[in-house]
């Protein structure tokens, strides 16, 4: 057969019909031939083959006719039923606050997993294990976001959350299975397949068309396909399950009509005034067309509800207009309703016929709508050919559907690979407070997966061909962070000073949660940690276990029945290379640091008697013959449990102390001699005189501190 000669089929529930076109050097195409043949019995059900030798045999003689225009028939171009897609948007994230998304590669992995998650949206939707004979056919981007907002691309974007949405198409793997085999007993080979809503919108809505959101509504006999395109891509598809079938039963119940009969009144209102029929009892009749709608309206306003509420679903608003294609877009009046209840302009609603197809040359006269679609499967199949690719995915047979230039990564989805784990995981991070300030630590970065194609290594994004064999496996999850108290904090500074003539090393220190820990102690998430360095005397001494005696010590005796507190302090003394310092000084490295540790802390009588501010002697100090003489007297006697105690006596907690008192009298010049020796003897003609402060004075002469006594031996006159 002349390899510009296309044999296409367009199998639908009700009819088959069998065309060839010829591609003309220029592109374009021209109809040869055109078959319509109807099933002799249902054999089809919304467009999916329910009785394969059925079909078969209408499809061996739709071939055997079409051959004796043509010579013999070997292959053809086939669609499988749009009504057997389905369409779901999927939606995959990244935390990319660890780090960012830096190519391309993994950008597309996240489409992919966008597109399992969609996979997994359809599984969830379906019956139990339908799922499993859904393949994915293609997919288009719909956005992509960085922290919600829209962006162009998210590489080498800095943010915290980065995604992707996707709309997703999947097929079962039924319909094109069993559309193979109707085939191969009609004795035909597949040489290219398609989806019917791809045909019909691939020549009624180009490529430029469809950043306009328009509806393509394919009226068969009993279901009615609906493809939407927007943002430059088809963005959904839906099936209602009335057709023009819906309005053929009408006619056939309001006037008595045998099935057939009634399909031959509806297609003749499409250019007749009057009908003329015979009903199931013999009666015959001519009813005008107007008459015949009124009797049908509420079927005609059914099919137009189930179509506007499917495109509104599937859209979410009206589209900017609605072209109309297949048989049953012919029904009068049904145009006019889907434009009132999409509440469009009666002009955007449009019933679009083969001669809207700009890559058609005029040819034969059958132009309607109902012939759009097996145009389209016969120009789509041979420029736009959905073909096979076989493959294995570690060591599993995968046959693909190549609707667009497969990947390695729509095999590795066909395999049933978790896109969303393919990447290994960044570790986990810690935070932490360092000194009052929060600290992030990240985890180490996953690896990347390792993929091969034939022995070599590959990527996501590579091209896979016929018999690729393909092994993958996933990237290794990064190891936590693991952080020491040392590393969170990084100022570790280590000094020495001279103690008491031994050097002594000092370093940071470091609490974990309120405890004094080791620098190498490892830290948690959400740990507190406070570190400093010891700069200060009294921090280093207390370091090292040397106590401080810089405290105030008190406590409680009784004299004569009366208690009486008393208090000391005992202070240490510092020195800093030399220099008197307080405890609270700081000292530098290389410091010599000596101190003077006090442990007597006993309180003595005389600390008593400073606190009762009393002296325990009467005294007098004067000058005798030219010597400091200082005399004393008991004022006070101190008893302790009838023991008398001295200034130096120590003291215990809640001792009993009474008190004897003396009566103080003044000192007299003869008290002199109890300090001192006086042994001089007058010689002859001497007599004694007595002096105080150069004045004559007695033996009872009362004398005070400061006086200055003298006694010598003068020669009598």
């Amino acid at each position: 057969m002349d390899k510009n000669i296309i044999f296409a089929l367009d199998i639908g529930t009700r009819s088959v019909v069998g065309m060839i076109l010829k591609q003309h050097p220029d592109g374009k195409y021209e109809v040869l031939h055109m078959k319509v043949m109807e099933h002799e019995e249902r054999s089809m059900l919304d467009g999916q083959i329910h009785h394969i030798p059925a079909v078969a045999k209408i499809i061996k003689k739709m071939k055997e006719e079409l051959e004796t225009e043509t010579g013999p028939l070997q292959k053809v171009c086939v669609a499988a039923a749009g009504r057997a897609l389905k369409t779901v948007k999927g939606r995959a994230e990244k935390d990319i606050s660890a780090a960012s998304v830096s190519t391309k590669e993994e950008e597309i992995h996240m489409e992919l997993a966008a597109v399992q998650q969609a996979q997994f949206q359809l599984a969830s939707m379906l019956e139990e294990k339908s799922n499993y004979t859904y393949d994915c056919v293609g997919y288009s981007v719909l956005h992509y976001y960085l922290d919600d907002q829209e962006i162009g691309s998210f590489i080498e974007q800095q943010g915290k959350t980065a995604s992707v949405d996707v709309i997703a198409t999947f097929l079962p793997r039924v319909v094109v299975e069993s559309l193979i085999r109707a085939l191969r007993e009609a004795g035909l080979e597949m040489e290219a397949l398609t989806l019917e809503p791809i045909a019909a919108i691939n020549v009624l809505i180009p490529p430029s068309m469809r950043k306009l959101n328009v509806a393509l509504v394919d009226i068969g006999a009993g279901t009615s396909d609906i493809a939407l395109t927007a943002e430059g891509t088809v963005v959904a598809y839906g099936m209602v399950p009335v057709a023009g079938d819906e309005i053929t039963e009408a006619i056939s119940s309001e006037f008595l009509l045998d099935f057939p009969v009634a399909e031959e009144m509806k297609r003749s209102l499409w250019k007749n005034d009057y009908v003329a029929y015979t009903d199931i009892l013999g009666f015959s009749s001519k009813k005008s067309k107007q008459e015949i709608l009124e009797k049908i309206q509420p079927a005609i306003e059914n099919l137009a509800d189930k179509i506007t509420n499917e495109i509104l679903q599937l859209n979410a608003k009206a589209p900017q207009a609605v072209m109309l294609v297949g048989g049953g877009s012919l029904t009068p009046n049904l145009r006019e309703k889907i434009a009132e209840k999409l509440n469009l302009p009666i002009e955007r609603a449009a019933i679009r016929g083969i001669d809207a197809i700009t890559s058609l040359t005029a040819s034969i006269d059958h132009k309607g709508p109902e012939f759009v679609t097996p145009v389209g499967i016969g120009i789509a199949a041979k420029e736009n050919p959905v073909k096979y690719v076989t493959v294995t995915v570690n060591e599993k047979i995968l046959r693909l559907f190549e609707v667009k230039k497969l990947t390695i990564g729509d095999a590795l989805i066909a395999g049933g690979a978790d896109l969303s784990k393919l990447y290994g995981r960044p570790g986990m991070g810690l935070m932490i407070k360092v000194n009052g300030e929060v600290q992030m630590f990240k985890g180490a970065l996953g690896t990347p997966p390792k993929i091969m194609m034939n022995g070599k290594e590959s990527s996501l994004s590579q091209k896979i061909f016929e018999g690729a064999a393909i092994f993958f496996e996933v990237g290794q999850n990064g190891e936590n962070a693991s952080v020491t108290v040392k590393d969170a904090v990084q100022e570790h500074v280590v000094k020495t000073i001279i103690l008491n003539g031994e050097p002594l090393s000092v370093e940071t220190q470091y609490y974990l949660n309120h405890h004094l820990v080791n620098p190498e102690s490892l830290v948690k998430d959400r740990d507190e940690i406070v570190a400093y360095f010891p700069n200060r005397i009294d921090e280093i001494l207390d370091m090292n276990g040397i106590h401080i005696n810089q405290e105030t010590y008190s406590f409680t005796v009784t004299v004569d029945g009366k208690p009486v507190n008393l208090n000391r302090n005992i202070k240490d003394t510092f020195l800093i290379n030399g220099q008197i310092a307080d405890k609270h000084s700081k000292w530098s490295s290389g410091d010599h640091l000596s101190f003077d540790n006090q442990q007597d802390n006993k309180i003595t009588l005389k600390d008593l008697l400073n606190s009762l501010e009393l002296n325990l002697h009467q005294s007098c100090s004067v000058k005798f013959n030219s010597e400091e003489v200082t005399l004393t007297r008991p004022l006070f006697k101190f008893l302790r449990n009838g023991v008398l105690l001295e200034e130096d006596s120590v003291l215990c907690m809640n001792d009993e102390l009474f008190i004897e008192k003396r009566k103080q009298q003044p000192f007299i010049f003869q008290d002199i001699f109890t300090q001192v020796d006086i042994s001089v003897s007058p010689k002859p003609g001497e007599t004694l005189i007595i002096l105080k402060n150069h004045e004559k004075a007695g033996f009872q002469t009362e004398i005070e501190t400061g006086d200055i006594l003298e006694l010598k031996f003068e020669i009598i006159v």
